[in-house]
């Protein structure tokens, strides 16, 4: 088994991964829900669901576009903590001024792209 394979094997609930739809737009991603088949993940800042397949692609009725995951790493317990308070703030449709992101927030959507194109998974 590959270690891109590997790594995609272990994904499991409340893991927060990586991954570019099909026009390069990255996806910041919370998983919630993991089977023997693949796992389903939310973009956090969106809230479109995806469904993926053990590969790290998405499969079946991609309605909302095709991603494919290019990273699983570890945020770092800060980051984490951000990302899903932001997740359940994007679920909560808050209206302002309850909508209006942290400074950690805002952080965390500007740098976690980098953080995570630097922990790449190997190509598939």
């Amino acid at each position: 088994m590959s270690t891109r394979m590997q790594a995609l094997s272990v994904v499991k609930v409340d893991d927060v991964i990586f991954g570019l739809g099909a026009g390069g737009q990255d996806k910041l991603l919370l998983v919630y829900e993991v089977d023997d088949n693949g796992f389903s993940a939310r973009h956090i800042t969106t809230q479109m669901t995806f469904k993926f397949g053990r590969d790290g692609k998405t499969w079946g009725n991609a309605t909302d576009g095709y991603v494919t995951i290019v990273s699983t790493a570890k945020l770092t317990p800060d980051m984490y903590e951000v990302a899903l308070g932001l997740d359940r703030k994007f679920a909560a449709r808050p209206e302002y001024p309850d909508g209006i992101l942290t400074k950690a927030e805002i952080q965390l959507l500007l740098t976690h792209k980098r953080f995570f194109e630097a922990r790449l998974l190997p190509g598939p």
